[in-house]
């Protein structure tokens, strides 16, 4: 069962948030992924980017309305997580977010920023 998560090798990843404006309210998040999206936003715009799905604790039931939003992240947020499919990278899971000190600007044309600039990372 090639692709099922636990079958396979559990690829890691590290990215940054570009859009959380997640229209089915799930609090997914567009992320541009290290070492496998390119930072080119004209190549790979934001909107072409995979829905990253935020994991929770089992304190939270995730169901029906029921339990914690997980609405937190901003976008320039650095975040971790993993692959659901493995090695087919299409199936992105966020875990947890990275604390950062903030730069002095941030660069909006290219990815691996805030793209509004607002929260430099």
């Amino acid at each position: 069962m090639k692709g099922f998560s636990g079958r396979e090798g559990f690829v890691w990843w590290h990215g940054v948030v570009e859009d959380n404006a997640d229209p089915l309210y799930l609090g997914r998040c567009r992320v541009r992924i290290f070492g496998f999206h390119s930072d080119n936003k004209v190549e790979l715009p934001t909107a072409a980017l995979p829905w990253a799905y935020p994991m929770q604790p089992i304190t939270s039931a995730a169901l029906s309305g029921i339990g914690q939003s997980p609405t937190g992240l901003l976008n320039g947020s650095h975040v971790f997580g993993f692959f659901r499919d493995g090695d087919d990278a299409q199936e992105p899971v966020m875990m947890g977010s990275f604390g950062g000190v903030p730069q002095a600007n941030a660069d909006t044309s290219k990815g691996f920023d805030d793209p509004s600039g607002l929260y430099p990372s």
